[in-house]
Parts: structure tokens; sequence; C-alpha cells
């Protein structure tokens, strides 16, 4: 009888291990697997605030172009309607004012060949554009990074995963709250 009981004890016990060591597991991968969505979400992030940093910077660099072709073409006009009014239409000096203007015409065309939403919404609209689309799609990520933390945080806490989670070492991972500044992947964390 003694034997039986011990066999029945320990086939129960065996149960429960193998049940347990299961669930675990599970667990577990649960887990890992929403802190990998946290990475990846946060990652996402990252990507886009890299994004708004690199894409502003150029958008800032060919609008100051695009401004400064402009400002150099306005210049130039109104020096050679003053030339035309002192040396007439026809002189020499007309030509040759006529000729820088023909080449800054050319660096603003090829401009805006390179960028075509300069010529269909002008400069500064094009730039708020670009920060307000940037600067949307960072919120956005943020927002999911955020999501996929608090769905973390919160199985990490619910009991089942709560154990497992003390017994390997989970930690809760912060919310993403203050603005977040443009660095280099090298320097990212």
């Amino acid at each position: 009888m003694k034997t039986w009981r011990g066999r029945l004890i320990a086939a129960v016990g065996a149960v429960v291990v193998i049940v347990c060591a299961v669930f675990g597991y599970r667990t577990h991968s649960a887990l890992v697997d929403a802190e990998h969505f946290l990475d990846v979400a946060h990652g996402r992030l990252l990507l886009q605030v890299q994004r708004r940093h690199d894409l502003l910077g150029m958008s800032r660099e060919v609008v100051a172009r695009y401004a400064s072709i402009e400002e150099r073409i306005q210049a130039h006009v109104i020096a050679l309607h003053g030339l035309t009014k002192t040396h007439g239409p026809r002189a020499e000096v007309v030509k040759s004012e006529g000729l820088v203007l023909v080449d800054l015409l050319t660096q603003l065309d090829l401009l805006i060949e390179k960028y075509p939403a300069l010529k269909s919404k002008g400069p500064y609209v094009l730039l708020m554009e670009t920060i307000q689309e940037t600067g949307f799609q960072v919120t956005t990520e943020r927002l999911k990074c955020n999501t996929e933390a608090y769905k973390y945080n919160v199985m990490r806490l619910l009991f089942p995963h709560s154990v497992v989670a003390k017994v390997f070492g989970f930690k809760e991972r912060p919310f993403l709250m203050g603005p977040l500044v443009y660095a280099p992947v090298h320097q990212v964390s």
C-alpha cells in the first residue's frame, strides 16, 4: 500500500512540476515577447526622432539656399533695372548683369527640380509642413512606445506573470514623457 501511495504522490508531484514548468516557460515567453515589442517600439521612436532631425536640417538648408538665390536674383534685377536707365538696354554692362541673372535662375530651377515641393508650396510652407509632419510621426511613435510600455508593465505586475518576472529579473520600463532630442545612433543605449 505504501508503495502505491508513494507512486501516486510522486506521479502527482511530477505532473504538478511539469505543469508549472510549462506554465513558467509560456509566461516567460510572453514576458520576453512583450519586452521585445517594447524595444521595437522604442527603436521605431528613435528612428523617427533621427528622421525628424535629418529632414528638418535638410529642409532648413534648402529653404535657406532658396531664399539666398531669390535674394540675389532680386538684387540683380534691381541692379539691371538701374543699369538700363543709365547705360541703355543694349549696353555691355547690362548684358553681363543679365548673364549673372540667367545663372542664378538656372540654380533656382535646379533646386526646384531637385525639390519639387518648393515650386508647388513655396519654401516656407514646405518647411512648416515638414516640421508638422515629422512632429506628428514622432508623437505617434511615442504613443505606440508608451502603449507597449503600459502593456509590458501591467503584464509584469499581474499575478502569474509577477512571479516569473521576479524570478527572471524583468524590470519596470518607464514611460517616455519629456521632449525627445536627436542623439546619434552610437550614443543611444
